[in-house]
Order: C-alpha cells, then sequence, then structure tokens
C-alpha cells in the first residue's frame, strides 16, 4: 500500500477542511494516508484517526499572533523530519513553506516523491512589515521548493504568476470547493450575514461590521486569526455582532445554510490576496446564499462569471453598504443569485470534480 505524509503547520478545530477533504479522498482511493500537524493551541489529542487518516500532532503551544512564534518553527521542523521519515513514506504532500525544509530533507533521506500544495504563497501571504530584502529570499526559497516538487498543487492556476520564472514539473489546480451537503437550517426573519475565516485587518472586518451596524443587519463572526487583540474587542462589543470564535466545520457549515448572505472581502493590496478564492464562497454557493466580495481577487472573477453575488471595492464603506442593502431589499435578487451559485457548484465547482483531478494527478506521480 502506497503510505502518504501530509504536513502541516495549523490544525485549526483538529484539521483544516481542504488539507482533510484531500487526504480523505486518497485514503478512500486507497493508498495508507498520515497528518503531521502542529496544535499550537494544545487541544487535541496527540493521535486519533479521522475519516481513515492517522493524525500526529506536534503539542507545543504558539496561539495566533504569538511573538514568539518563529522561534519555535525550528522546534515544529525538527519533529515534522523524525516523524515522516519514521513513518518511511512514499510520497510527502508538504503544505506551505514552514513545511518545506523537514518535507524536502525527508524525501531525500526516504527518496519519497514530493508533493508541495500551496495554499498561500508565503511571501506574499506575510503582512508583517518585512524588509523587502527578506521578503525577497523568502519568495526565492519557495520558489526553489516548487521547482524541484515532484507536484505542485494550487487552489487557483492563476497563482502560477508568483511562481515568477520557474516553472514546475507537474501541476493540479484543485480548488477550495466542499463536498456536497444538506442541512435542515432554519433561516431567520432577521438578516444575517456570515464571515468564517481569518480574524485579520486584511479582511475588511471592521467595515463589515460598520456596514451591518448602519443596515440593521446581523454580523455573525467565526474563527481565529493574528489580529484577534484588534479586531475582537470591536466585533464583541457591538450590538450588531456576535462573534462564535474558533468552531468545527460542521458548525461553519451550518452557519452557512442559516444565513442570508456571505461576506468574504480580501485586501487586494496584499498580492497574495489577489489570488484568493476562498472556501467559503463556493461553500455559500452550495447553500445557495448570495455572497460579497472584493474587487481585484480572483473570487470576484468567479463571482461575475457567475452571478452568484457582488463585487465592490475594498475598503469602500459606501459600496459594502449598498450592496448590503441591495441583498436586504430584495429577497428575489438574493434567491435569484443564490440559485446561480449553486447550479455553478452543481456544474464544476464541487468537490467530487477536484477529487478527481487529485487522484489522477496522484496516479500520474508513479506512474
Amino acid at each position: 500500500m502506497t503510505r502518504v505524509v501530509f504536513l502541516r503547520s495549523k490544525s485549526p478545530a483538529g484539521i483544516e477542511p481542504r488539507l482533510e477533504k484531500e487526504a480523505a479522498s486518497l485514503a478512500r482511493a486507497g493508498y495508507e494516508v498520515h497528518a503531521i500537524l502542529w496544535d499550537r493551541t494544545r487541544s487535541h489529542p496527540a493521535k486519533e484517526v479521522r475519516e481513515g487518516v492517522h493524525i500526529h500532532r506536534y503539542q507545543l503551544a504558539a496561539p495566533e499572533g504569538t511573538v514568539g512564534l518563529a522561534p519555535r518553527l525550528p522546534r515544529w521542523q525538527w519533529f515534522a523530519l523524525r516523524t515522516t521519515t519514521r513513518l518511511r513514506p512514499d510520497i510527502i504532500h508538504a503544505i506551505d513553506f514552514d513545511t518545506a525544509w523537514a518535507a524536502r530533507v525527508a524525501a531525500r533521506l526516504t527518496g519519497a516523491y514530493l508533493v508541495y500544495d500551496v495554499f498561500d504563497f508565503y511571501a506574499e501571504m506575510v503582512t508583517a512589515d518585512l524588509p523587502p530584502r527578506v521578503r525577497r529570499r523568502l519568495a526565492g526559497a519557495e520558489r526553489r521548493i516548487i521547482g524541484r516538487a515532484d507536484l505542485v498543487v494550487v487552489p487557483d492556476l492563476r497563482r502560477q504568476a508568483q511562481f515568477g520564472n520557474v516553472r514546475p514539473k507537474r501541476i493540479v489546480e484543485v480548488m477550495n470547493v466542499p463536498e456536497d451537503r444538506a442541512f435542515r437550517a432554519v433561516v431567520g426573519t432577521e438578516f444575517t450575514v456570515f464571515y468564517g475565516g481569518m480574524i485579520a485587518k486584511d479582511r475588511g472586518l471592521i467595515d463589515l461590521l460598520a456596514a451591518c451596524e448602519s443596515t440593521g443587519a446581523r454580523l455573525i463572526v467565526a474563527g481565529h486569526g493574528p489580529d484577534e487583540a484588534a479586531l475582537l474587542p470591536h466585533l464583541e462589543t457591538s450590538p450588531a455582532c456576535m462573534v462564535l470564535g474558533t468552531i468545527p466545520y460542521e458548525e461553519v457549515l451550518k452557519q452557512t445554510a442559516a444565513a442570508h448572505a456571505v461576506v468574504a472581502l480580501y485586501d487586494p493590496s496584499i498580492p497574495n490576496n489577489r489570488f484568493a478564492a476562498p472556501n467559503k464562497v463556493f461553500e455559500a454557493a452550495m447553500f445557495s446564499k448570495p455572497v460579497i466580495v472584493s474587487e481585484g481577487t480572483a473570487i470576484a472573477e468567479i463571482v461575475r462569471s457567475t452571478g452568484c453575488g457582488l463585487v465592490v471595492p475594498y475598503g469602500d464603506r459606501t459600496a459594502l453598504r449598498e450592496a448590503l442593502e441591495r441583498l436586504m431589499l430584495s429577497p428575489a435578487e438574493c434567491e435569484a443569485m443564490g440559485a446561480r451559485g449553486r447550479a455553478a457548484f452543481e456544474s464544476g465547482y464541487n468537490w467530487k470534480v477536484m477529487e478527481a483531478r487529485l487522484l489522477d494527478a496522484y496516479r500520474l506521480l508513479r506512474a
């Protein structure tokens, strides 16, 4: 049996939806699948099996926004390297740059194929004020990994623009789309907007809060992130908002199904955000919910082409308020947008399609 080891330095709510879908798909296809995760909150079992995936967690405290995170990275890398080599994998599936060193060394030691999965291009994802020289070095190092990997997985092929002159040996697009699910959610009479994701300054949360306060909409926020200390006081003290914190993926889906609309605002001035195609938009489409997204992002092109929502300039509170009012005042238009989103989901933006792509890419890897 072919053994696959995933490496990921984050494991919110136990394991991320994208990683869980990829790993479970491989397990169902007959692979022996392991996932090595860093449990930064020490709130999950050190070992467990979920949907046929054997999970190994490194339990070292380092919550989001922790100043001491960087010094802890080498300890995580060594744990990932030791655990991976002990498992003697046939394929190492590394997610993002903070697993790259351990994955590359382990691949050399074990002779395993290396799959590099770009959830985010690291040098353009970090919002901290890094010197340009450091950012260039990070980008160069990640591009070298991309060039050396036997297979590169991306959520959107447009991300190849971030690779510079590097051309992967093989590349496959596996989008951030969900498995088809159905929930009997009760949609209340109060117009509710749901945001589930990173609590970060580049996600337009304060603008969204202001729009909900001015229109009378109810805002539900779930997630975690590096800017909780700065943003949560505003969100938690507003009568228009309810903050749920980090919740299991099943609850994210239930909240999406119960909302009237879903919002995904990404600041396009951050290069990585321009390629954002977040799963929350596809989850909204699955449940026939209209969305509001930011101009200048990859997801805006999909929203426009499918007609499943509205696009607004990031940071434009007037445009955001008007978009929200438009949805609130026209239930028929909301329903039509939601129906178009569901049609797009059924026609290709679903996990059944992406699973087939992933499994085909894995088969070609060992052909």
